[in-house]
């Protein structure tokens, strides 16, 4: 009698670590996977020499959920390159753009935006950071979108492209750009309720040189306003010519809240492919989809 009670007390706790256990794995199927952000200059998108294909290739490779972007010229161009990059990657990309506040040469501006996969991610807002025929005082072209996901997570992904060059008339106005950009973030946190990553073309001239007074500048800033640049391990983020050869250079960045957490970055296209080596002939890819490469980061809980 006490043995088929014990075996049936064994069959009832047997019964319910199962329940359990398929609780906790249906709980686990159900979460939303991380997201995966990015940022990426498509160089004067389009320019003569731009494969759009090549382009849309190479959107499809990053396959993140939202990134920021920089240098579209042709809105309707980029959205049919986003619908091919789409069909590639299983995604639904859409893009919210703003002109730049820098001006061209040419009378023509070049946007600055998000992508984002509607298939994972709802807009619920954006804006532009800067705007006007030219950038204000120590400011740069930048947008912001409050984006939210479908198990109610938010967040904010900002686009901004800093001043390029390497004089230092450029560094000092990249200088004015950071501190800009980490005095308005607290704000911006607050408005959209949400915490705010950063991703663009921050032109860190010599951020690869950690002796280099712009690499001083940022770290020393980005740790004061309790920042972090995931970024900073990378190798490179694009390509430059000078003294007749091809050099790697890290110019484009993710900037995020020291409490948030990001797994490895990762820097594709010619950046992995050519393992940010010298080259002493243009890498092909250059011409035809950008000097900067798709840069990738899992944002992890």
């Amino acid at each position: 009698m006490q043995d088929r009670r014990r075996r049936s007390r064994r069959r009832r706790v047997w019964l319910w670590l199962l329940l359990i256990a398929v609780a906790l794995l249906l709980l686990w199927c159900r979460r939303e996977a991380p997201l995966v952000l990015g940022t990426f200059n498509i160089q004067t998108f389009p320019h003569g020499k731009t494969d759009r294909e090549a382009v849309a290739a190479a959107l499809a490779e990053l396959d993140a959920d939202a990134l920021a972007v920089q240098e579209i010229r042709d809105l309707g161009l980029f959205q049919a390159t986003l619908d091919r990059a789409s069909a590639l990657a299983g995604r639904r990309y859409a893009a919210v753009l703003t002109p730049s506040c820098r001006g061209r040469r040419d009378g023509r501006r070049l946007h600055v935006g998000v992508v984002y996969d509607t298939a994972r991610l709802e807009l619920a807002d954006f804006r532009a950071l800067s705007k006007g025929d030219s950038c204000p005082m120590g400011q740069a072209p930048g947008l912001v979108a409050s984006l939210r996901a479908g198990d109610g997570r938010t967040l904010a992904l900002a686009s901004v492209h800093f001043t390029p060059n390497g004089d230092d008339r450029s560094f000092r106005e990249r200088q004015g750009q950071w501190k800009w950009l980490a005095s308005i973030l607290p704000a911006l946190r607050e408005e959209l309720g949400a915490e705010v990553v950063v991703g663009g073309d921050f032109n860190s001239t010599g951020y690869d040189d950690e002796k280099s007074a712009e690499r001083r500048f940022i770290d020393e800033l980005v740790a004061k306003q309790g920042l972090q640049l995931p970024t900073s391990a990378l190798g490179c983020s694009m390509y430059w010519k000078t003294r007749g050869r091809w050099e790697p250079s890290l110019l484009d960045h993710v900037l995020a809240p020291k409490d948030m957490s990001f797994g490895t970055p990762e820097a594709l296209g010619m950046c992995a492919a050519l393992a940010c080596e010298v080259q002493s002939s243009e890498p092909e890819v250059m011409r035809r989809v950008s000097d900067h490469c798709p840069v990738r980061i899992e944002l992890r809980e």
